[in-house]
């Protein structure tokens, strides 16, 4: 038999060929098995005391062929649809705003926040606001330069209603 000495552990019994499949199986589905993921897998059997090189992807290769593993497996949710990414040519052509609220009054009385994002670096600017009036979007674009683009048709919180 061969052993390979480490310093954290006592010496690890290095296993042939037909010996690893044999006991990651009995680890991974064995009596006392618990269909654990590949990396537990893997250190789980050198804490028992084996060592190979090829443990690990011999473990992946035991985890993603257990047809029970795959069965009751966590499921990977994805969207239903492709995101879209959106596109800007450069920083500061295009943003987003929105309002937000109405929160619970501040001390100088402001209970909404106005949300402006660029898209191109993501670069957030947050002003609050007392009230919601017509043009209370528009001072924060020439306050910051803005050129505004309407891609979509704004809400009631652009449509001059005050809340």
């Amino acid at each position: 038999m061969l052993y390979k000495k480490s310093f954290t552990h006592p010496l690890f019994r290095c296993l042939s060929q037909e010996e690893r499949l044999h006991v990651l199986k009995e680890i991974h589905e064995g009596c006392c098995g618990s269909h654990i993921g590949t990396w537990a897998l893997a250190n789980k059997a050198l804490r028992v005391g084996y060592f190979w090189p090829t443990m690990k992807q011999d473990a992946h290769y035991l985890v993603n062929k257990c047809e029970k593993c795959q069965k009751h497996a966590t499921l990977i949710y994805q969207p239903a649809e492709p995101l879209n990414v959106m596109l800007s040519p450069c920083p500061f052509s295009q943003w987003g705003m929105d309002i937000m609220g109405p929160f619970p009054l501040t001390p100088g009385q402001k209970k909404f926040l106005l949300v402006a994002i660029d898209y191109f670096i993501k670069w957030v600017e947050a002003e609050p606001l007392a009230r919601i009036t017509e043009g209370s979007h528009e001072i924060h674009m020439e306050k910051y330069h803005m050129s505004f683009r309407e891609e979509h048709k704004p809400g009631a919180n652009f449509s001059g209603l005050t809340k």
